[in-house]
């Protein structure tokens, strides 16, 4: 799906870096691992983690750097992964993704945008949304004020990817429990089931998105056109 495009503008061809904003929890890890690892096939010359600002510079591994927001290298393109600071899986529990940044929803605009004045001519934002909603109607066009504010940004190509969010606990007040249980039900008649995608499935689609060409605009692909491309990479290799 493509929206908003932008007459007159051609990607750039030769991509040299790549930027990775939001490289915490196990799909944090998985992401930025799967974006090292490709780097190479994907024409990029190396890969630059969004760090704290009290974070070294240096990782002592080929091919990646990180950088505080402030001080960020120059850019060819970003994936931007959005996180919820209160999903238990924000954050590794052993802490070795203590030096990135976790993106919220306080930092994701100004994060696209520090990554668009480095000159990213190319954004991914990886935005999970609640299962339900991925099989309704609600997920097409923009979803939510984090889309809206960062369709506004002058980045001549964006991709909005949104998996399934993670589940929230069981707690909350009676109200949020019976809007869970009532929605968990209305998934039980959805006529069509989302696969569950490991956090290195998701890191392989998402970063996958690089190999084609940039469109110009905007566009959106949710879990159902994940599980889709992956389906067919996976009769492509066959």
């Amino acid at each position: 799906m493509l929206l908003d495009p932008l007459p007159g503008w051609t990607p750039s061809v030769e991509p040299q870096r790549l930027l990775v904003a939001g490289a915490t929890g196990r799909f944090g890890e998985a992401l930025l691992n799967e974006a090292i690892a490709r780097r190479t096939a994907l024409g990029f010359k190396d890969v630059v983690a969004l760090g704290e600002s009290r974070a070294a510079l240096s990782l002592g591994l080929s091919g990646l750097s990180m950088a505080p927001l402030e001080a960020l290298p120059p850019v060819t393109a970003a994936i931007v992964s959005l996180s919820d600071p209160q999903d238990d899986g924000a954050r590794s529990f052993h802490g070795r993704d203590a030096p990135f940044m976790l993106v919220d929803t306080l930092r994701v605009q100004s994060v696209a945008a520090a990554a668009i004045a480095a000159g990213a001519q190319r954004l991914v934002l990886v935005h999970p949304l609640p299962a339900w909603q991925q099989l309704s109607g609600l997920h097409q066009g923009l979803v939510g004020e984090v889309e809206l504010h960062l369709s506004r940004l002058p980045c001549p190509s964006m991709l909005m990817i949104r998996p399934v969010a993670h589940s929230r606990s069981a707690g909350g007040n009676w109200l949020a429990r019976f809007a869970r249980g009532y929605l968990s039900l209305q998934m039980l008649m959805m006529p069509r089931s989302l696969a569950v995608l490991t956090s290195s499935q998701l890191a392989r689609a998402i970063v996958g998105q690089l190999q084609a060409p940039a469109r110009p605009g905007i566009g959106a692909m949710g879990a159902p056109e994940l599980q889709d491309w992956l389906e067919r990479q996976a009769q492509s290799r066959t």
